[in-house]
C-alpha cells in the first residue's frame, strides 16, 4: 500500500496508482484534521491528486515529481513536527 497512517498523518510514498484513490479518500474522511506527508511520494495518479485537491488536507513535505507538486501548491501547509514550539 503506497500510504500509511502514522500519528494522525497520512504518509504517501512511492508510486500511488488509481486503485489507492478510494482507500485514500476513506482515510482522509476518517481523520478529523488530516495531514498528508508527500516527502516520500515519487508519482501519483491524477485520481490521487483529485482526492487531495477535493479534501484539502494540510500538506507536509514536497513530492519528487514537479508536476505533482505544482498541482498541490494551493493546499494548506502543515507545520513540520517540532515547528512552532517554544523551547
Amino acid at each position: 500500500m503506497p500510504f500509511d497512517l502514522r500519528d494522525d498523518c497520512i504518509l504517501l510514498h512511492g508510486h500511488c496508482p488509481i486503485e489507492e484513490s478510494e482507500p485514500l479518500l476513506d482515510a482522509l474522511r476518517g481523520t478529523a484534521c488530516p495531514v498528508v506527508d508527500l516527502s516520500g511520494l515519487e508519482q501519483a495518479h491524477t485520481a490521487i491528486l483529485q482526492v487531495l485537491m477535493a479534501t484539502a488536507p494540510a500538506i507536509r513535505g514536497c513530492p519528487a515529481d514537479p508536476v505533482t507538486a505544482a498541482c498541490l501548491v494551493a493546499l494548506p501547509r502543515a507545520e513540520a513536527p517540532g515547528e512552532g514550539r517554544a523551547g
